[in-house]
């Protein structure tokens, strides 16, 4: 466990805003900042971050919390994890007592294993057993500078069967935690595990932190079958929620507001060696919907830069939908006839690849490419307009989206009402609300004004009680708000959301938090809260009490409705 001074400390040493905006594109607006939500699909900006308050909140989805709770639930780290990477931002010595949690445990573990390997495929490069591989094929063959080899930490996978399974027990790293990792494997018939890498060039995939999490593989022996093998995926490594290079290729995306998008890790090097950095893989796969929302943080505009084969075109078309739904400009980039991204940075280097940026086409006009529109027959032309229709329908920005139509009707030489109708109907079909948290409105104001004014919490808490709330959540915050004013002297929000326990809790806090009440007129909305809370308690009575009288005479039971009557009676009186 670590110091609450210490935990504090680091908080403080932090600015959410800057944090935060390293994962997202803030934009300022009022006093607050705001972006489009990391945790939901969304096309309208509603996540927000306050830096008065030091938190953030999405009127979307209603997550929400704190600094450490953002690292926690984007980055997949523990509390511990949180409090040590924000320290070492700040180059603040942290020290702390280690505590059991399973989940946490689990974690760290496999992330300590992924950079104890790291180091180990890293070390073997090295070695002049395999001065060939360093020097022939990344050198020579790939024509990798040195500069890139350590840019991208590449290593090597030797011919042992157990070179990392040694390594890592001098770590003190099991074979068992090693294969919750995903490196190594038990063999079905000794019963033993051996290393799932061999004979292979390493290239670690980091997540946003700066974390390895995973491994590719790609194999050194010819005629091998499988040229690349992936670490499979752990409670670390999702493949659909990460892109390869964008670790170190977002302030270079945020900066120029354009991402291009390549197939493999070798197109990825290639591109950086050659002085382009802002680009990221999609691994040889279709775009999942969180890329397509991790690439809309940082870029206004993706270029697909797929091999110029049949494949490579399948590529681009898979990756569309999601990226225009994820609010993005999509364009196509063509390398010639037989090159590809790798090909064309490392022989041409960098002012092709500017050409070939500069000539990237927009999507209907890539669509389109090859076809005679004229001479289509109908069945063809109809499909080929319900899915630019589709792909419109995936368009937020109505402007944008008229200019999609119009480029669209032209080029297939039909009636833009056409092409409208067919968007009407997508964009129908799309629609979707996410859900709201329902709670008493009188309640949940009361609970709002009081973390953004604690200072009558002294008079409140003699008034209110906890089973004066129809919410059991309210009624836990509450409590839990006077537990910390009594053991603190004070309401902090952040710390609240510290001491949540799960994250629905803590976006609950943060929900009433975010909501900003002019400071000049506290007081007077405080009382007017009050006295709503406790009309709605009344109302709340009140109405249980008639519908007990009316099922007690229902039922005959006289003696019970008299009573109910009499206590009525007495609680109107008492409320008037």
């Amino acid at each position: 466990m670590i110091a609450q001074e210490t935990i504090e400390q680091v908080r403080q040493a932090n600015d959410i805003v800057q944090v935060i905006g390293e994962y997202v594109r803030l934009k300022k607006r009022g006093k607050n900042y705001t972006a489009l939500c990391p945790f939901h699909t969304e096309k309208t900006p509603s996540f927000s971050v306050s830096p008065d308050k030091q938190i953030y909140y999405c009127f979307g989805c209603g997550k929400g919390g704190n600094l450490y709770s953002f690292l926690m639930e984007h980055e997949q780290m523990t509390f511990v994890e949180a409090v040590r990477f924000l320290a070492g931002r700040v180059n603040i010595v942290i020290k702390e007592d280690r505590a059991s949690d399973g989940r946490r445990e689990l974690l760290e573990r496999i992330g300590y294993a992924n950079q104890v390997a790291l180091e180990y495929f890293q070390s073997v490069l090295r070695q002049k057993k395999y001065a060939n591989v360093l020097e022939d094929y990344l050198r020579k063959k790939r024509r990798i500078s040195d500069e890139a080899i350590e840019q991208f930490h590449l290593g090597l996978a030797g011919d042992n069967w157990d070179g990392l399974i040694k390594h890592a027990g001098e770590k003190d790293i099991s074979a068992e935690e090693l294969s919750r990792a995903g490196l190594v494997l038990l063999s079905d018939k000794t019963k033993n595990y051996y290393d799932r890498f061999r004979k292979r060039l390493m290239i670690p995939i980091f997540n946003l932190s700066r974390k390895p999490i995973a491994f590719g593989g790609r194999t050194l022996e010819k005629g091998e079958s499988v040229k690349y093998i992936n670490s499979p995926e752990t409670p670390l490594y999702q493949k659909s929620m990460i892109l390869f290079g964008l670790h170190q290729a977002r302030d270079h995306i945020r900066e120029s507001g354009r991402a291009i998008v390549v197939e493999g890790y070798f197109d990825v090097i290639s591109l950086w060696q050659a002085g382009v950095k802002n680009v990221v893989a999609s691994s040889g796969t279709a775009f999942s919907a969180h890329q397509a929302r991790l690439l809309a943080r940082f870029a206004d505009e993706v270029y697909l830069f797929f091999d110029a084969d049949s494949a490579g075109r399948n590529a681009a078309l898979r990756s569309v939908d999601l990226l225009y739904d994820a609010g993005l400009e999509v364009k196509v980039m063509t390398p010639p006839k037989g090159e590809d991204p790798d090909s064309v940075a490392s022989e041409f280097g960098r002012d092709r690849l500017d050409e070939l940026q500069h000539d990237a086409v927009g999507y209907i006009e890539f669509r389109v490419q090859g076809m005679d529109v004229d001479s289509m027959g109908i069945i063809s032309k109809e499909k080929l307009i319900k899915e630019l229709a589709r792909v419109a329908g995936k368009i937020a920005d109505p402007t944008r989206r008229a200019l999609f139509l119009t480029e669209a009707s032209e080029r297939l030489q039909v009636d833009l009402q056409l092409m409208k109708q067919g968007v009407s109907v997508e964009r129908q079909e799309a629609t979707s609300e996410l859900p709201k948290r329902k709670f008493n409105p009188d309640e949940f104001e009361f609970l709002s004004l009081l973390l953004n004014n604690p200072g009558t919490i002294d008079e409140i808490s003699e008034t209110v009680s906890p089973d004066d709330f129809d919410s059991r959540q309210l009624s836990r915050l509450y409590v839990t708000m006077i537990e910390q004013y009594r053991a603190d002297g004070a309401i902090d929000a952040r710390r609240l959301i510290d001491r949540a326990g799960d994250g629905e809790f803590a976006s609950l806090i943060t929900e009433l938090a975010a909501r900003d009440w002019p400071s000049d007129s506290l007081e007077i909305q405080m009382h007017k809260a009050l006295d709503a809370l406790m009309a709605s308690r009344k109302k709340r009575i009140r109405t249980r009490l008639r519908e007990e009288l009316s099922a007690a005479e229902a039922a005959g039971d006289n003696v019970r409705a008299d009573q109910l009557l009499r206590e009525i009676r007495r609680f109107d009186k008492d409320a008037d």
